[in-house]
């Protein structure tokens, strides 16, 4: 049973799994969230029915506006104090789980980012596969810096995916925060958008309607291609994975047999 004071709520709209967040009254993400969030993601991970993930915040003007400062201050004065030490951050943190949840998803995953998007918010939505963004006066970034703190849960190394070593560096030192149209420029975010979540749902969908097994594949090559994997080893892996969407794949030959009869327009669908 859904618990409905839960700052996450799901909705289906077929293979699409759609999860909106609301925490008001500002739309922080705190550790509740971030729990109920990494059994949400795990759950739909296992699920053949879900083919796809769109996140969208359920607040006007906030997706997730950035992690709770108070509970940080807690944690500060928990290690002031002693009674938990720097080891435990790489350990048992919700927040870190789902962030690596995220990132090695099996399914694809659509942020559709309809508001303000900052620190572990923004983190969040820089694991996603794609990020759509709503146009309008909010700001999407990592400003840590402005409290004497870095990003926590890998934000400089996930913005550098995006927009590179040297350009991440200096954006997280200097705590930058964009609009979603220099965020967009820059590759924060992938697509700009009169109505995010219209578009991410679109995005989602057209996800879930791909054979599991090409989404598979790929999702295998990112991970040597991100781990600066040799370019001939990174071929000859490519090659194997090709072979193998053609082995024992029903949906790949039946797919492959509509186009020969039915021609190559069925690509452009």
């Amino acid at each position: 049973m859904t618990d409905s004071t839960s700052p996450v709520s799901t909705r289906r709209h077929g293979r699409v799994l759609e999860i909106t967040l609301t925490n008001p009254p500002r739309g922080y993400m705190n550790a509740r969230m971030a729990n109920d969030l990494l059994d949400t993601v795990r759950a739909a991970q296992i699920d053949d029915s879900v083919g796809a993930i769109l996140v969208t915040g359920g607040i006007a003007g906030v997706f997730i506006r950035h992690y709770d400062v108070g509970e940080i201050a807690n944690v500060s004065a928990a290690l002031a104090d002693g009674r938990i030490g720097p080891e435990n951050f790489d350990k048992g943190s919700a927040v870190l789980g789902l962030i690596k949840t995220m990132l090695d998803s099996p399914i694809p995953t659509v942020a559709a980012i309809n508001g303000m998007c900052m620190g572990g918010g923004c983190e969040f939505a820089l694991s996603f596969d794609m990020r759509v963004a709503q146009e309008g006066d909010y700001r999407i970034g990592l400003p840590e810096t402005r409290l004497g703190i870095i990003p926590g849960v890998g934000g400089q190394y996930l913005l550098a995916r995006l927009i590179g070593p040297a350009r991440a560096t200096a954006a997280v030192m200097r705590g930058a925060v964009f609009s979603p149209d220099e965020a967009c420029r820059l590759g924060v975010v992938d697509e700009l958008v009169a109505d995010a979540r219209a578009r991410g749902l679109e995005l989602a969908q057209q996800y879930a309607a791909r054979p599991r097994i090409g989404i598979d594949a790929t999702r295998r090559l990112a991970r040597m291609i991100e781990a600066g994997g040799d370019g001939n080893a990174l071929l000859d892996q490519t090659a194997r994975e090709f072979a193998g969407t053609l082995i024992d794949s029903p949906e790949t030959d039946r797919l492959i047999a509509r186009f020969l009869n039915e021609g190559e327009d069925i690509l452009a669908d």
